[in-house]
């Protein structure tokens, strides 16, 4: 319930993956970048780094990546669930080389996305063991997040398996049309495993006011990617900032109307009706 005689000051930021950031606000990670423009990576790298903000990319080459980190925001790389493991090795090792802050796997995505392609990639693509992660996970000093996790099981594999962090997420519904959305599947999640390990949420959300729901479901932080891509079309690099800055001082106010002076905070704070357009 709002408090407002008891508002307070609010302190937004949060670690993850063992980075400050300003809000618990990130980049998805995204790939296919220079099909929308020669510039766009870079413009919204350098966006959410003015941000304070995090940075992953899904497919993509050491080059692109390398653009990424130059600019000097956070990258984490979440690579594919490549049937060749020596190449799925390779990713990781080449992206703790170049300077990421952390990587992971995207485990829902092992034959491609819903929309055309499932029968081309399944020669790319295998679903994964638990001996291939462990050696994924073993083979990096890196924070190792997994990526696509929907249910209680994959939830306490993560944390047996040694992984630093998980997101929930069905990728925008792009490998499955009729799996749980996030934001039902995150509060199970979160009881079963958020005192072991770093729990973050996308897909479905879209304002600062989804941010404060998610925070309250118990995520430590939420990604947008389809936003970031709009926010990149209407000012580029300007749009990227504006649109985290935007979200951080909307969830800056509700938070202080809720009478939390930080994110953690949020998760028990008692929230009814708030604003927002959280989608599943």
């Amino acid at each position: 319930m709002p408090r407002f005689l008891e508002s307070v000051e609010v302190d937004t930021t949060v670690t993850m993956l063992g980075q400050t950031l300003q809000s618990p606000v990130f980049c998805s990670p995204m790939s296919g970048w220079g099909q929308i423009s020669d510039s766009i990576l870079e413009d919204c790298a350098r966006g959410l780094k003015k941000a304070g903000s995090m940075m992953m990319l899904g497919i993509g080459g050491s080059d692109e990546l390398q653009q990424a980190i130059d600019t000097g925001v956070p990258v984490a790389k979440i690579v594919k669930p490549y049937r060749d493991t020596d190449l799925l090795f390779r990713k990781l090792q080449d992206a703790e080389r170049r300077g990421c802050v952390a990587v992971g796997m995207d485990i829902d995505h092992f034959y491609g996305r819903l929309a055309g392609d499932a029968v081309g990639l399944t020669e790319t693509f295998a679903p994964q063991s638990n001996e291939t992660l462990r050696q994924a996970i073993a083979t990096t000093k890196l924070p190792f997040v997994i990526k696509g996790v929907l249910g209680t099981d994959d939830a306490l594999k993560a944390v047996e398996l040694g992984a630093s962090a998980l997101m929930v997420s069905n990728h925008g519904r792009a490998s499955f049309d009729c799996m749980l959305p996030s934001a039902v599947a995150l509060p199970e999640i979160v009881e079963a495993v958020g005192q072991q390990i770093e729990v973050y949420v996308d897909t479905g959300f879209r304002t600062g006011n989804d941010v404060v729901k998610a925070l309250a479901l118990g995520a430590r932080a939420v990604g947008f990617a389809s936003s970031m891509l709009l926010a990149w079309g209407a000012a580029g690099e300007e749009g990227v900032t504006s649109l985290v800055l935007q979200f951080s001082a909307e969830l800056r106010r509700t938070m202080s109307a809720l009478g939390c002076a930080d994110c953690a905070a949020v998760e028990d704070a008692e929230l009814q009706e708030l604003p927002g357009s959280m989608e599943g």
